[in-house]
């Protein structure tokens, strides 16, 4: 018999969605970084950078924000895309695979006219915790800054078996929200060597980040699987990507 998949609707996905985001407790660090970068942007706008497992528990604290958001082009990129455009924010439909380039074009169009975007740096299908060259380059287009976050529950559900080890938090669960240091990227196109570089060095800050919010609610953030981190030391493994 042949598995049928039941898609729940946008409307129920936003009602729960909803209904466990305004249970959850925030404890935040370093909103005077998201302010200095506001303030120095040519846009007044920044570029929220974090890690597809994080998603769900970032939307709840940016709720009705003038925010744009990158979701995919597939069925479960249309239930965010739903859940989204319900709780005030802009979707954007496109991936690295599927869409991109539009996508890309609409995000830049969107920060010029003064919104935040919001990118998951290794989505929408991974490899996990991989930066991907993207966000750089929607930096470099609009002059935004990138702000990356580290975010994390204190009660949660892991889905393990998806790719991205997917958290969900558990309601009334505390949350620590830590924004870290703005990144810029200058309006020359950079060489593969620079664009590896700041992979790497946005990736560093994001574990770091996400590390420190653990602590906050007192968890200790288990770090990726080995074969994850690889690309952050392996010039060789980002090369057969074509990365380097």
């Amino acid at each position: 018999m042949r598995a049928v998949r039941i898609e729940p609707s946008p409307e129920l996905v936003h009602r729960c969605g909803w209904a466990l985001a305004r249970t959850l407790r925030y404890r935040e660090r370093g909103i005077e970084h998201v302010r200095a970068a506001i303030a120095a942007s040519p846009t007044r706008s920044v570029i929220f950078c974090l890690f597809h497992q994080s998603l769900f528990t970032l939307l709840g604290r940016h709720h009705h924000q003038r925010v744009a958001a990158l979701t995919s082009l597939s069925r479960d990129g249309t239930i965010m895309a739903g859940f989204l455009e319900r709780i005030g924010m802009r979707p954007i439909r496109g991936s690295s695979s599927r869409g991109g380039l539009r996508a890309a074009r609409e995000l830049i169009e969107a920060i010029n006219e003064g919104w935040h975007g919001a990118v998951t740096v290794d989505g929408p299908r991974g490899p996990y915790k991989e930066v991907k060259p993207g966000p750089f380059e929607i930096a470099r287009r609009t002059g935004a800054p990138l702000v990356p976050i580290g975010v994390r529950a204190g009660r949660e559900l892991i889905f393990k078996r998806a790719w991205d080890r997917f958290r969900l938090p558990l309601p009334r669960s505390p949350m620590a929200l830590v924004y870290g240091e703005a990144l810029w990227s200058p309006p020359e196109y950079p060489s593969p060597e620079e664009i590896l570089a700041r992979r790497r060095e946005l990736g560093r800050r994001l574990l770091d980040l996400d590390a420190q919010a653990s602590a906050m609610v007192g968890k200790r953030d288990s770090a990726p699987p080995r074969a994850s981190l690889r690309w952050l030391v392996d010039d060789a493994a980002a090369s057969v990507r074509g990365d380097a």
